[in-house]
């Protein structure tokens, strides 16, 4: 972004800005509501329902603490430092505040939507069956939040002194990293990192024996996130917008708008499969057992894993056999037992001596 130079002539009607912020605060209100409810129906389930809150609810809690607080910085923003007006439209301590603003403004969002990827990746280990997946689950996490840590570093530092960051006049001496180039690159990482994310189960659920369109239907929970990444493609275009801009601070609006959008839209997203065993009460069985086997076991059964992957509440098909568990009607038992021991003296069926099927 250009500090030096002036706003363009303005190129709005009169009324435009008020309207456009208006909106903005409008569109960020609601969308933040939907998605606390979605937190709150979440963790109504895990803790009343399913009785059992995992390290992925305690990441998607501290994202919507932040959201909240990502709500109220935009909300300040607005009603104080005029954002979403012209330059033409407001003072130079409202340009400067705004600025201040801005830098705490972009480490929420960059912190919530990391937390939010680290919440889906955290689903994705209890459905581990092998190290290798386990692995690159973990290194996906490491890398998100190593990510973060360089984010949290840079942004307040990318000027030296910092005040330079908002001085208008160019008398005070220092230097600045290229902020444009940086601010793109966070940008693009998160999008990669969605593609990734979207992309990592895919082996999994292909590996799952059942039909094709019950896997189609897994891949469509899995597959949620895709709203989010197309959230975060369009923010990006105003970012680039943003920063080509003569008057940065008029479009600067959209750019917040979408952030608001994107970073809801993947807290309901990752959130929404979750939210199963409150509508079924079978689900709500299966989870329960699942939750508990998977805290008892660990990752170090391969069958019990798999028993999990197949009863985790982010499933969205029923597993149904001739024979079920006592945890809820359609899921299969994949705890091998021994084969039933014939009458003496009688010549057993085949398939009676055989073992029981197990998926591996």
């Amino acid at each position: 972004m250009d500090n030096s130079g002036a706003p363009s002539l303005p190129k709005f009607t009169p009324g435009d800005e008020q309207a456009r912020q208006d909106a903005m605060v409008g569109i960020s209100v609601a969308m933040t509501l939907i998605g606390m409810a979605c937190v709150g129906l979440r963790i109504y389930t895990r803790a009343f329902i399913v009785r059992n809150i995992g390290p992925e609810d305690w990441t998607m809690i501290s994202a919507a603490v932040l959201t909240i607080v990502f709500l109220i910085e935009l909300l300040v923003s607005a009603r104080a430092y005029g954002i979403g007006f012209s330059g033409f439209s407001i003072t130079p301590a409202q340009m400067e505040n705004s600025i201040k603003m801005g830098l705490a403004v972009i480490v929420v969002y960059k912190s919530i939507v990391t937390l939010i990827k680290a919440s889906i990746l955290m689903i994705y280990l209890r459905l581990s069956v092998t190290k290798t997946f386990e692995r690159l689950c973990k290194g996906s996490i490491y890398l998100l939040f190593t990510y973060q840590f360089i984010v949290i570093i840079v942004v307040p530092a990318q000027c030296t002194p910092l005040r330079k960051l908002w001085d208008f006049t160019g008398q005070v001496q220092g230097r600045c990293i290229n902020t444009t180039t940086f601010y793109y690159i966070t940008s693009i990482f998160h999008i990669l990192m969605d593609v990734w994310i979207l992309a990592l189960p895919y082996k999994l659920i292909l590996s799952i024996p059942r039909p094709t369109r019950e896997k189609m239907a897994v891949f469509i929970v899995f597959g949620l996130g895709l709203f989010s990444t197309i959230c975060a493609i369009v923010r990006f275009r105003y970012l680039v917008l943003v920063t080509h801009s003569k008057d940065p601070f008029y479009d600067s609006l959209p750019i917040n708008t979408w952030s608001v959008i994107e970073v809801n839209v993947g807290i309901v997203c990752a959130s929404l499969p979750t939210l199963r065993p409150l509508f079924s009460k079978a689900q709500r069985d299966r989870t329960r057992y699942a939750l508990n086997f998977s805290q008892k076991q660990g990752q170090g059964s391969k069958s019990g894993a798999i028993l999990h992957a197949k009863a985790i509440s982010i499933s969205s098909f029923s597993l149904r056999s001739g024979k079920t568990s006592p945890f809820g009607e359609g899921i299969e038992m994949d705890v091998e037992r021994p084969p039933p021991v014939p009458p003496k003296d009688t010549k057993a069926a085949p398939w009676v001596t055989s073992p029981a099927p197990s998926y591996r």
